[in-house]
């Protein structure tokens, strides 16, 4: 319990101070991907790109957040479905290009709290969970507004609790841009 009070306050603290340098440029994301024991996964996030802290005329660099939340589908009996919610603030980096798409990447690392701690034979070890997330992906479209990436993202207790088999998804998604 200990554990969870002091993650749900790091976190809080996290979101609200990267709020104060917040820019004009937050998106919605929607995903899709496949997960371990044969299920899916799917999300809905919003996700908020911060002012960078380097920029120059080839690429910059700067803080991002998200927070959204997902589902997971078991493929075989459709039975062990877990919802949860996540937020995960990170770090992206932008090539700026003469063309009319800007590719990224970016890397979050956060937490997440599950309806379940199980799925099929998968046992998380704990309702929350911490996630990271590495994504590649392209903006394009009238002021970048659009973008499609693909991600990889693992959701685990990081060996805090005895029982660690974690759940990975890889999978694509689209976000549009505010």
């Amino acid at each position: 319990m200990r554990l969870r009070v002091m993650f749900s306050v790091a976190l809080m603290l996290v979101a609200s101070a990267s709020l104060a340098f917040a820019e004009p440029a937050t998106s919605v994301n929607a995903d899709i991907a496949g997960g371990d024991s044969d299920s899916m996964a799917y999300s809905l996030n919003i996700a908020q790109k911060y002012a960078p802290w380097f920029s120059n005329g080839a690429f910059e660099c700067g803080p991002v957040a998200e927070i959204g939340g997902h589902a997971w589908i078991d493929n075989t009996s459709h039975e062990d479905t877990v919802w949860g919610a996540h937020i995960s603030p990170g770090i992206y980096f932008t090539l700026f290009t003469d063309a009319s798409i800007r590719p990224f990447m970016s890397v979050k690392v956060g937490g997440a709290l599950n309806s379940r701690d199980h799925m099929d034979d998968r046992n998380f070890g704990s309702h929350l969970l911490f996630r990271t997330r590495g994504s590649v992906g392209a903006s394009f479209g009238e002021n970048y507004r659009h973008t499609l990436q693909g991600s990889y993202t693992h959701y685990s207790t990081w060996g805090i609790t005895r029982t660690n088999d974690g759940y990975g998804t890889y999978g694509v998604s689209y976000g549009y841009s505010f």
